[in-house]
């Protein structure tokens, strides 16, 4: 997995033409592939934590269809016998690769099937833009994992997701776009999960489902992977703006994650496919000094996990 971080205020010119910093925001890349026959052992591991919390993956749903395609895909390369398997048992396998890293770690418990049971509500193909609760689900259970990989102490918990963080208490409000139509709504929503205990809030925003639907993004080099990526953040950043500045402005949640993940087709590199996110970090300045204070330690340690 290849990670990397780039960090850059932002400024405003004002009617005199002069530039101020109107606030700061970061970017984050990682990068992440396995062999098939390591995502085809993830789809069994997958299978049997389904078992152990009592559930079972029909074999109607598309989850089912991921974990039979990745097989597919890695007995013909297993077996140099590639006629079986297609572009399309690729991105299978791409997709099984995300689910099975986010969902795995969860273990057994009540929550863990709670949660399994979520992933099973709804379409959870990651190429159609079909609204589903298995995606909004797929939302909070892979930023866990990114920040639990990071070193972070993160768990599933109200508003979504907590962090314990130099013993400060981090809430953070998982939001998945389907549209840009009711951004406002979906923000105010979002602000309003966080309770009082939190010493500062997190709306993490997940754009996958703003990327053209059934496509895949072919580039030539990942430079241009990551470029096109992040204008996916910068534009919906850029165009909602004023609404993130109207709720993060009262302070109860003073920053937001925006994050967009692709299966990216680079022809040059090994492997060829492979899944890509871009996050970026965008907080406004003003703050009390030690929220920012807080705030700015904590996106420092992320700054370090992508060093």
């Amino acid at each position: 997995m290849k990670k990397r971080a780039e960090h850059s205020p932002i400024f405003t010119a004002t009617p005199s033409g002069v530039l101020v910093q109107t606030g700061s925001q970061s970017d984050f890349t990682v990068e992440a592939s396995s062999s098939y026959l390591a995502i085809k052992q993830r789809g069994i591991e997958l299978q049997e934590l389904f078992r152990k919390n009592g559930l079972q993956i029909p074999p109607s749903s598309y989850l089912a269809k991921l974990i039979d395609d990745t097989t597919t895909l890695s007995d013909s390369w297993l077996c140099n016998d590639q006629s079986r398997a297609t572009a399309f048992h690729l991105f299978s396998a791409s997709q099984l690769d995300r689910v099975a890293t986010a969902a795995l770690p969860l273990g057994v418990s009540s929550q863990a099937k709670g949660l399994l049971g979520d992933l099973l509500s709804g379409s959870l193909d990651l190429l159609n833009r079909e609204r589903s609760k298995a995606k909004d689900t797929l939302w909070e259970l892979e930023l866990w994992q990114i920040l639990s990989r990071m070193g972070m102490q993160a768990a599933l918990a109200e508003p979504d997701i907590t962090v314990l963080f130099e013993g400060k208490n981090i809430g953070i409000a998982c939001k998945k776009f389907y549209s840009e139509n009711n951004v406002a709504k979906v923000l105010s929503q979002a602000v309003s999960q966080f309770e009082s205990d939190f010493d500062f809030g997190i709306v993490a925003i997940n754009l996958d489902d703003l990327t053209p639907a059934n496509t895949i993004l072919k580039v030539n080099s990942t430079n241009q992977m990551s470029q096109m990526i992040n204008q996916v953040n910068y534009s919906f950043m850029e165009s909602h703006e004023r609404h993130l500045r109207r709720y993060l402005e009262p302070g109860r949640a003073i920053c937001t994650l925006i994050s967009t993940a692709v299966i990216v087709d680079v022809p040059n590199t090994k492997p060829r496919f492979f899944n890509s996110r871009q996050s970026i970090v965008w907080n406004i300045p003003g703050l009390p000094p030690e929220k920012e204070a807080q705030m700015r330690r904590f996106f420092n340690a992320v700054n370090a996990a992508h060093a």
